[in-house]
């Protein structure tokens, strides 16, 4: 099995390891360029793996322009494709314009499985795939987060892509804090991309020594964060059902999060989350909020949720059989 995908990423790292037991996975080599600016000599390296691995399948995790290019790796090979959409790459991709969704919808019409992590996500991604297509409905799941005495802290692990507003977090923090009754809270901020920008902003709010930059974190560093952590905050744009708020909701953290159409039916304002209207997220004033909530209605609804819908094993299983379908299906 070879995995396109981002090779770094924990949740490729996660998928990959679903099929180690039945399966020789290897994942797309880190070092390739795929860029449009690159795209042909990152084509030619992506045939030069298909042609010395000879995967029986390939799964494209995220179909972005690295899986387009891996398509069109393999128009001769027909190596049988699981296409795996994740949320920004079905929910905002075809947006950027004609070209990009001509890109997906190439890639989902030379796929023979797909996959989707959420309902939301699943009724999207059926406007670009080939008609009457069957979309499985599974995501990585979880390994369940063990909560321990909770400390002031406030959790952000989303990437620093503008998509998730991580300088929004910053200036509610800064608001937050600049409470006396709130003063000794700390926000943590994981993933990498544009540190310096935001501890700048950091700085300009006077909240410095109050905001604490620790990069990418193992799984194990994020587990420790969920499980101390009494807030968890996620404002992204656009999303599909992400793994990391269900860890969170997992971890017993408060999770605060933006109203997305993908939380639609799942979560529920008050009940599961505090959930904000983008005016709401610029108002910058909603921390507090959070504190307020009934702590114990949250805990019960969300530990109830993620048991049913994260359960890391059925979902593994989903995997497996669709992959194993798959094969036979070509055989």
């Amino acid at each position: 099995m070879l995995i396109v995908g981002n090779p770094k990423s924990i949740h490729t790292k996660r998928l990959s390891q679903f099929f180690e037991q039945d399966y020789q996975v290897n994942l797309i080599n880190e070092d390739i360029d795929f860029s449009f600016r690159n795209l042909f000599p990152a084509l030619k390296a992506t045939k030069a793996i298909l042609s010395k691995l000879s995967p029986d399948i390939l799964v494209l995790y995220q179909l972005n322009l690295t899986a387009f290019i891996a398509i069109l790796a393999n128009k001769r090979k027909k190596i049988p494709v699981f296409s795996i959409g994740i949320g920004s790459d079905i929910l905002l991709m075809p947006q950027k314009g004609f070209l990009y969704k001509a890109m997906l919808k190439y890639i989902l019409k030379n796929s023979q499985a797909y996959n989707a992590g959420s309902p939301y996500l699943l009724e999207k991604m059926q406007h670009y795939c080939p008609k009457n297509s069957e979309i499985l409905l599974a995501n990585l799941g979880i390994n369940p987060i063990q909560p321990v005495e909770k400390q002031k802290i406030v959790f952000s692990n989303r990437l620093h892509s503008p998509l998730y507003r991580i300088d929004e977090v910053i200036k509610a923090f800064a608001n937050f804090v600049s409470k006396p009754q709130y003063a000794d809270w700390l926000l943590v901020v994981a993933a990498t991309g544009r540190e310096k920008e935001f501890q700048q902003l950091a700085q300009s709010l006077g909240i410095k020594d109050k905001v604490k930059f620790v990069g990418w974190l193992s799984q194990k560093e994020n587990a420790d964060y969920y499980a101390k952590s009494k807030i968890y905050i996620s404002l992204p744009q656009s999303d599909s059902f992400p793994i990391s708020l269900m860890e969170a909701m997992s971890g017993e953290c408060i999770p605060v999060i933006s109203d997305l159409p993908a939380y639609k039916g799942i979560m529920k304002k008050g009940e599961n989350a505090l959930i904000l209207s983008d005016e709401e997220i610029a108002k910058a004033d909603y921390l507090e909020q959070a504190l307020d909530l009934d702590n114990k209605t949250i805990l019960s609804h969300n530990k109830a949720f993620v048991e049913d819908y994260a359960n890391i094993q059925k979902n593994k299983a989903k995997f497996i059989s669709e992959v194993e379908k798959l094969i036979l299906r070509e055989e």
